[in-house]
């Protein structure tokens, strides 16, 4: 597999897509299974959640490093809008209609946001209850017109939640005081997971993954 551009010795991701012998989804499965990426495209990439909160839980990766999909979007906005629309149908088949969530940071947060490398996470949610949670979380939003809206934030560095699905985009501002991994918590609340098991440290729920995989295994996402 080739090395990406911009290839980062500090991402956990890059060394994946690297193909690297030595990474922690390695150290932590032991080998079995071998890898967790569906599909490799030349922008951008499918894996399986390494520590996945349900049955179903991806992420879609660029294999360039960047910090957020607003900075993918700047410069591949239709390599991300291809990719969705060909992975979309085949995750709705197999799991459901999927949201989409992503928290972008920026070059200047010093790892605060928990995001060393893009990735949007695709569960198997509902937009509104997502939503709901966020906004009795004190947070507010606005619509943008679809994922490539994305592109304002990502070329001024700012920080953002991102969360959509096949109809509608929303996006919110972002404080220095988030809690780490907020999105994943979000999620576990919505899926009934005790705090803190939802943190990707805590609890790897190996099961889901192996499940994840067989089902994706017979899926063709030709990704750009």
């Amino acid at each position: 597999m080739p090395v990406p551009e911009r290839f980062c010795v500090g991402s956990d991701f890059c060394q994946e897509l690297a193909g690297a012998a030595d990474t922690t989804f390695r150290r932590v499965y032991g080998g079995w299974p071998a890898e967790r990426i569906v599909s490799h495209g030349a922008t951008v990439s499918l894996l399986a959640d390494m520590s996945p909160l349900t049955y179903g839980h991806l992420l879609l990766v660029s294999n360039r490093h960047y910090v957020s999909f607003g900075e993918v979007v700047a410069e591949c906005a239709d390599a991300v809008t291809d990719a969705l629309g060909e992975i979309l149908p085949q995750y709705k088949s197999s799991f459901g209609e999927p949201v989409i969530m992503e928290h972008g940071s920026t070059k200047w947060m010093n790892g605060s946001a928990c995001i060393t490398h893009a990735h949007l996470h695709l569960l198997p949610l509902r937009l509104a209850q997502v939503h709901a949670v966020m906004k009795r979380d004190g947070l507010t939003s606005a619509r943008i017109d679809g994922i490539t809206g994305l592109r304002r934030l990502g070329v001024a560095g700012l920080p953002y939640f991102y969360c959509g699905d096949a109809d509608s985009h929303r996006v919110y501002g972002v404080a220095q005081a988030t809690p780490r991994q907020y999105l994943r918590s979000v999620a576990g609340r919505l899926l009934g997971i005790d705090d803190p098991e939802w943190d990707y440290a805590v609890v790897v729920r190996k099961h889901l993954l192996s499940a994840t995989m067989e089902e994706t295994a017979c899926w063709f996402v030709p990704l750009p």
